[in-house]
């Protein structure tokens, strides 16, 4: 799954709804076809909850090899391989939370084995993703300050980086505990020096990532612009004439930290951030695959004056 999609709502409930309206006669009665085949139900719940059951199953064996000093990397990583295979479903990925899989999973979080660390990351942030009881577990856990750490390596392992910050973004997204946990861990600071970094990715996930934290609390916001984010920000703004998604995450975050009235930009500074607005505007306002870009310019502009 990747880091910015919405995660797949469709549960194993849902599956079974969606087995019994999809498998009626098309040729039955219109009235019979509303009522429940109750054999039908308890063949399909029956055989779902064997798929769960096996799943479990599985998921212990899974631990087990992770678990084990004896066993190889190879083996680890398809046992990994085969955690994340399942947990997109909501109602596995709290089955593997609820036998204890968050324990192991922490330990991998910041493991030495790079391959094994960024599966384990990937598993957090899909496990996590628009799942209130895993983003619970994940922050009584204490995955937050280890995320947290794992940034610090911007330069040097960029994949574990960007892995870290979407399950940052998972475990905190609409979840309010788990954003005071990040407010608690001075995520902010963390987090700031993603900006520096030469890989797009991690920049634009960081850029992103702070974008929408700002949008939706005030003290992050002030917290971001405090630690000099918007001067970061502004220096990887380009007068370029089409569409760029570093441009536009960067215009989409400096926008949001723009209604912030002291930016403790000099006179230089802002005047040199309005002529680079202008001619953004003026290069792409004719362009329809601009249109988010020249937006965000215009606001950031009305912000300034």
């Amino acid at each position: 799954m990747s880091g910015n999609s919405p995660r797949r709502a469709l549960n194993l409930q849902g599956v079974l709804k969606y087995s019994v309206e999809h498998t009626t006669n098309p040729e039955a009665d219109a009235q019979l076809s509303t009522d429940l085949d109750e054999e039908k139900s308890q063949f399909l719940e029956g055989a779902l909850n064997s798929l769960t059951v096996g799943a479990s199953n599985d998921f212990k064996t899974a631990l087990e090899i992770l678990d084990s000093p004896a066993t190889s990397i190879e083996e680890k990583k398809e046992s990994l391989d085969h955690l994340r295979s399942h947990i997109d479903d909501i109602d596995l990925a709290n089955a593997l939370a609820k036998m204890g899989g968050t324990k192991t999973l922490i330990r991998y979080v910041t493991a030495p084995e790079r391959e094994l660390q960024a599966l384990s990351i990937n598993i957090v942030a899909e496990m996590a993703q628009n799942n209130i009881f895993c983003q619970d577990i994940f922050t009584k856990e204490k995955f937050l300050p280890a995320l947290a750490r794992n940034l610090s390596e911007a330069k040097s392992n960029e994949n574990i980086v960007r892995c870290s910050i979407y399950a940052i973004s998972s475990i905190i997204r609409s979840f309010p505990p788990g954003m005071n946990e990040f407010k608690r861990i001075n995520g902010v600071k963390a987090l700031l020096p993603c900006l520096k970094s030469a890989n797009a990715d991690v920049y634009i996930k960081s850029a992103f990532l702070i974008a929408s934290l700002s949008s939706l609390d005030k003290s992050l916001r002030d917290a971001f612009v405090n630690s000099d984010a918007f001067s970061i920000l502004i220096e990887n703004l380009k007068p370029i004439d089409d569409f760029d998604v570093k441009q536009e995450t960067t215009l989409h975050a400096l926008s949001t930290l723009s209604t912030k009235s002291n930016l403790k930009l000099s006179a230089e500074k802002r005047k040199h951030l309005e002529l680079t607005l202008a001619q953004i505007i003026s290069k792409n306002k004719q362009n329809e695959d601009c249109e988010d870009i020249v937006n965000y310019a215009k606001e950031i502009l009305d912000n300034l004056n």
